[in-house]
């Protein structure tokens, strides 16, 4: 019986990894075509470069790893631990600079993280309002952190960092 048991909860287990695997691979692929779009709308003559596409499946990545770990910490944490851990993130985001890039780019791609995670996190509405901010400032890190790689990658042709 006890046997029985186990292999029940392994295939429970496996099945929920699976169903993780897929809506992670749904989220990656809506990413990356809306912000390759957005890219293409703002620098078409950057085409289809491969470094572009591995930084938009690492953003992808951090996005999701943040909102649930934002969603769980606004769960889980106590009040002060959330107000510290705003504190920091609010220190550090205002630190970051956009520098000489393009500030409608710059906008326009963070505009459309918060949409694709609204979209696939809809309990982002059941946030607090801290838990809502510390998620605003780990989209800001990692919108500076895409932004800041892709000017990066882009660097070789200084037309692209016009305001």
């Amino acid at each position: 019986m006890e046997s029985f048991d186990k292999e029940s909860k392994m295939k429970f287990i496996l099945e929920e990894l699976k169903k993780t695997d897929e809506f992670y691979s749904f989220f990656k692929i809506e990413f990356s075509d809306v912000m390759h779009g957005l890219i293409n709308e703002f620098y078409p003559a950057s085409g289809e470069n491969p470094l572009i596409t591995d930084l938009l499946q690492s953003y992808a990545l951090e996005i999701l790893s943040s909102t649930e770990s934002v969603i769980d910490k606004d769960l889980n944490y106590p009040q002060y631990r959330l107000d510290e851990e705003l504190s920091v993130m609010s220190r550090l985001v205002f630190k970051l600079t956009e520098g000489k890039h393009n500030k409608a780019f710059v906008n326009a791609v963070h505009q459309k993280a918060k949409e694709l995670m609204v979209k696939y996190y809809e309990n982002i509405q059941d946030l607090s309002s801290i838990g809502f901010r510390l998620l605003e400032k780990n989209a800001k890190l990692y919108n500076w952190e895409f932004i800041s790689n892709f000017y990066s990658i882009l660097e070789p042709n200084d037309s692209y960092n016009q305001n």
